[in-house]
């Protein structure tokens, strides 16, 4: 018994030992609980940090994640779980008592804690292997999804997020040097301030967006050697590969490439052209501005990429489909030599550009056919330009290596592209932004027309956005004080704003409510009488802005849809403009810069060739041809309304001018090259086969302007005409053919008033000797005209309408009318894009150097007329008081140049003698008609030539006696033969009959020398053959003016008004 007592009892205590020891094993495990879900906690977060950003796009690493993310969630309930626990109990013991009253074990809780944690570990060191992660801290270059991109950022810039343009143009210039890039820092931060749109700092996402799919060096290599090509414009022309011939049925158009690119990139942007060509609105000229039309509607809603690919290749008409799929070959020389795909990177240059023809791939022969490698799959994934032009297609067994990836050119040409992209995008970003930039407020203007609303709205936030740029350019005073030349600026500028903007009696039509108006006009007229106090208080000047703002603001508002409109437009850098056909023979394609008079003359003549042989396409930012030699007289009266009266009288729609075979695009030249212009701020690309340059002069007033709408420029003239009819006094600068004609038009219109001429020489109409005392002894009956003789006005101060002589005098004016002379309208010529050789033929006065037919030298194709043309085509005054003669652009010459412009795009069709020019075969002059009011003028013209003017009905009304002795009189006729002139000048523009009449005029013109018009006699006076002056030699060419006689010639009277 004993023994079985002894038994029981060690079996008890070994019983109760153990239990004892499971009991203390659980307690320990229970206490240490609480600290090991704190650590796994720290850890949740830590990973949870690490695998924010890594790329989704890893099959592998989309595995691991997703149990990474398993893991988590399970150990996280558990420890939050334990963590209540041991905030809520007191010890081991209780978490222990706690987990058993639950049914569960302590030890088996912390060995599915640990084993959790394990497998966590497990799963984080695969992340880490498949990522290349070196540590688990988030670092910076996590974000890069490109290996080389990873690296880069690693060594020069460690855990930065972002870092400035410049400091990463050093590490690229570093890392181009030691990899033997030889990238120097200029041409590497220019780079990147061009693929990052400008900006001043670049973050490591918008890096690794461009620095993607090639390593760094080579890259940077392909992008400085981009930045310093050349654009190209290459036709996609497609061949049929059995007859050797281009296939007529196909018209792809036309792409911009580079002049180093390879057959490789050249075969990434066919594809993307490609992918346009189902958009309508885009591919063609009726996607420009259009006056008549209805803006856009919204964009849909941005898609995912493979979508938006799937969408964009849906779209393609089915006849391009093979070449948004890629699915065609290269040849050379019209299909004689067929080019590998494995050969397209190693042929660059415009030595295998200009020779490509593309071939379908279904037209080849078996024996030529690509195999297709997986090309669903790639189509499917193409959701960039680079990828879309690798899709793995080979010929024959040695070409089965043939797609040979992603390369560093297809990288560049793509950044290229997008940093193109975004620069346009940020120019119109908002209002403020657009309405700085000259190309940029031009394409506003055109846009609010489309949008239909009012083009003066533009016009009202510009004077008020440079109304507070020169206020804030003033120092400005302590706090308290007064900056009287701040305070002045304000009140002249924002009276003036608010008399023509926002008075009742205002010309213009703002998008502003009544109440708004009327509160700022009352406000800011309220503010400037407090102004005028010789002590006037502080803040006044602040006081008329806030004024300006509630109006600045609704009409910042009313224009949000002209600046989505131009957005859009902006969205797509350099696109190609598809010239519409409407017969199967192609058309030679004429572009015509600029819609003055010869410009719109040209146009017209061409649209209505006979054959039809030619696709015109104009570009002028109007919509709408004004004779600028009717400003004078228009300028004091504008007329009724915009279609009845003076202004009405001397415009036409370019709609009129332009017809079936011809297109108006509404935007400015920005550059020009061999083969195509580039047009507004987001350079939309006009090709063509011959291009007229005819843009015309401007001077510093509103004689000549490029308002797009002809309702602006109506509301425009009848404003400028009541800040007249309100002034006491003008002031005229300069006493030349424009000068003389203001003065004598506002004088007789207003004999109330006081008109001030101010000339710089000592006399008026210094090329016609014998006007000056005509015009001033009229000027003398008329009783208000005063006449400053060599006297310049040197100092301007608009807002205070004070403007100050080299004599010491100040003339206090109303209105100024700035005659002072014209600049010819060529910077295009000036611009980066513009082909060297193109720009090099300006002269030392920016007027274009050509050759006798009008074409630029060296260039069959290219032509120019109108004012921009030098002065050595055009004809001269007769001999002024210091004995020289000058050139005198009238639209009389223009038509000349048109006349011999259009002849000869014609002949070098059909291989005929072409026409040109010889100016000194102008043995008379120039005739000019100069109004002296709406009464009277002055005819100047040569008493040889005058009796065959009279003959021709252009009759004076003056004893040729006078003519033959002075060269020059007074009539009573002028007003009326201007108006005449005029309106045959405005109907030839879309006339046929009023058309050939003018060109009849043309071809009568001495100047012009065309070998097959029929003979013409000579002109009354002349010796047959042409030539100077009856006691001139011919031979001998006309003296240069002296600096003297420079001085006495204020300005000519251009006679276009393009741009």
């Amino acid at each position: 018994m004993a023994d079985v007592i002894a038994a029981v009892t060690v079996d008890l205590a070994y019983a109760l030992h153990a239990m004892c020891k499971e009991i203390n094993a659980r307690i320990r495990a229970a206490e240490h609980l609480p600290s090991t879900a704190k650590r796994c906690s720290r850890l949740i977060n830590q990973i949870d940090n690490m695998i924010d950003g890594c790329s989704m796009e890893d099959r592998r690493i989309t595995v691991i994640l997703e149990n990474i993310h398993m893991c988590m969630e399970e150990l996280e309930k558990l420890v939050e779980r334990l963590i209540r626990l041991g905030g809520s109990a007191g010890g081991g013991v209780c978490i222990c008592l706690s987990l058993a009253g639950k049914g569960k074990d302590a030890l088996n809780a912390e060995e599915e804690l640990e084993r959790c944690e394990s497998e966590l570990r497990k799963h984080l060191e695969s992340l880490v292997q498949a990522t290349q992660l070196h540590t688990y801290s988030s670092r910076a270059s996590n974000k890069l999804k490109q290996v080389d991109s990873r690296r880069f950022w690693d060594e020069h810039f460690g855990d930065q997020r972002e870092v400035s343009v410049t400091a990463l143009a050093q590490a690229l210039r570093h890392e181009c040097d030691n990899k033997g890039g030889g990238v120097d820092v200029d041409t590497a931060t220019g780079i990147c301030k061009t693929c990052f749109s400008g900006g001043d700092v670049v973050t490591v996402l918008s890096f690794g967006e461009v620095f993607n799919q090639a390593s760094i060096p080579e890259t940077m290599k392909e992008l400085a050697k981009r930045a310093n090509a050349a654009s190209h414009l290459f036709k996609v022309t497609v061949y049929d590969y059995e007859a050797r011939k281009p296939d007529r049925s196909l018209d792809a158009g036309f792409l911009m490439c580079r002049d180093t690119d390879s057959l490789k990139v050249l075969r990434s942007q066919v594809i993307t052209h490609a992918l346009t060509l189902g958009d309508e609105e885009s591919s063609d000229d009726d996607s420009e501005f259009d006056y008549d039309d209805e803006p856009k509607k919204a964009a849909p809603q941005r898609e995912k990429p493979r979508r938006r690919r799937q969408s964009a290749l849906d779209a393609v008409p089915p006849e391009y489909q093979f070449l948004a799929y890629g699915d065609f070959t290269f040849f050379l020389d019209e299909c004689e030599t067929r080019v590998r795909r494995k050969q397209e990177r190693d042929l660059a240059g415009l030595s295998y550009i200009d020779r490509v023809s593309i071939v379908r791939d279904d037209d080849l022969p078996d024996s030529l056919k690509p195999k297709k490698k997986g090309a669903s799959k790639a189509r499917a994934d193409a959701d960039s330009a680079w990828e879309k032009s690798s899709q793995g297609t080979s010929v024959g067994d040695d070409d089965e290596d043939a797609d040979q990836g992603t390369g560093s050119e297809d990288v560049a040409e793509t950044i290229m592209r997008k940093a193109a992209e975004a620069a346009a995008a940020a120019a119109c970003k908002d209002i403020a932004t657009a309405i700085r930039t000259a190309s940029v407020l031009m394409g506003l203007r055109i846009a609010a027309k489309k949008c239909k609303i009012p083009e003066e709205s533009v016009s009202f936030l510009v004077e008020i956005d440079q109304l507070r740029q020169a206020a804030e350019a003033i120092a400005p005073t302590s706090a308290g004080a007064v900056s009287m030349p701040r305070l002045r600026l304000v009140k002249a500028s924002a009276t003036n704003i608010a008399e023509r903007f926002l008075s009742e009696e205002t010309q213009y039509k703002l998008p502003v409510s009544k109440e708004s108006a009327a509160a700022a006009y009352k406000t800011i007229q309220r503010t400037a009488t407090l102004a005028d106090d010789p002590d006037p208080l502080p803040g006044l000047d602040h006081g008329m802005l806030e004024a300006l703002r509630g109006p600045f603001d609704e009409v910042e508002a009313a224009l949000a849809p002209a600046l989505a409109v131009l957005k859009e437009k902006n969205s797509s850098v350099n696109q190609v403009v598809r010239s519409k056909q409407n017969s199967d023979a192609p058309k030679h394609r004429v572009v015509v810069l600029g819609g003055g008079y010869a410009g719109a003359m040209t146009v017209f003549n061409l649209c209505n060739d006979p054959e039809e042989r030619f696709h015109v396409t104009l570009i002028d930012p109007k919509n709408y041809w004004e004779d600028p030699t009717q400003q004078p007289m228009t300028l004091p009266d504008p007329g009724e309304s915009v279609t009845q009266g003076r202004l009405a009288n001397a415009t036409v729609p370019f709609s009129k001018v332009v017809n079936k075979n011809g297109k108006h695009i509404a935007g400015l030249a920005m550059s020009i090259s061999k083969t195509h212009v580039e047009v507004g701020s987001e350079r939309t690309v006009i090709p063509f086969d011959s291009l007229v340059v005819n843009t015309g002069s401007a001077y510093n007033s509103n004689i000549k302007v490029v308002n797009p709408t002809l309702d602006y420029r109506y509301r425009q003239m009848k404003a400028e005409a009541s800040v007249i009819k309100n002034s006491e006094t003008i002031l005229v600068i300069g006493g030349g053919l424009v000068g003389t004609e203001m003065t004598s038009n506002v004088a007789t219109k207003y004999p109330e008033k006081k008109v001030i001429i101010c000339q710089a020489g000592p006399y008026i109409l210094p090329r016609v000797p014998e006007a000056h005392d005509k015009v001033t002894a009229f000027w003398e009956s008329l009783g208000n005209v005063e006449v400053h003789l060599n006297e310049r006005v040197i100092e301007f101060d608009d807002m205070l309408q004070e403007y100050k002589t080299d004599k010491g005098n100040t003339f206090n004016a109303g209105k100024v009318i700035r005659a002072t002379g014209y600049k010819p309208n060529t910077d295009f010529f000036k611009d980066a894009n513009t082909d060297p050789a193109i720009a090099a033929a300006l002269d030392e006065k920016d007027f274009v150097k050509c050759d006798p037919n009008l074409r630029l030298h060296g260039f069959s194709n290219i032509y120019v007329s109108g004012d921009i043309v030098e002065d050595a085509y055009f004809g001269k005054t007769g001999v002024t008081r210091s004995g020289e003669r000058f050139p005198e652009r009238l639209a009389a010459v223009a038509g000349s140049h048109s006349y011999v412009v259009t002849n000869n795009i014609k002949r070098t069709i059909t291989g005929e003698t072409l026409a040109s020019m010889d100016a000194s075969r102008d043995p008379f002059g120039q005739p000019v008609e100069i109004s002296l009011g709406l009464e009277k003028g002055l005819a100047v013209v040569h008493g040889d030539l005058a009796p065959m003017y009279v003959g021709m009905g252009f009759d004076f009304g003056v004893d040729n006696e006078e003519f033959v002795k002075y060269g020059c009189a007074i009539s009573p006729n002028v007003p009326g033969l201007k108006d005449y002139i005029s309106d045959l000048c405005a109907k030839a523009t879309y006339i046929p009959e009023a058309h050939e009449g003018l060109r009849q005029f043309g071809a009568m013109d001495p100047k012009v020398l065309d070998p097959l018009a029929p003979p013409m006699p000579p002109p009354p006076g002349s010796d047959g053959a042409g030539g100077g002056e009856a006691d001139q030699d011919p031979a001998d060419p006309a003296p240069e003016p002296t600096e003297e006689a420079k001085a006495d010639v204020p300005e000519a009277a251009p006679a276009e008004a393009e741009e």
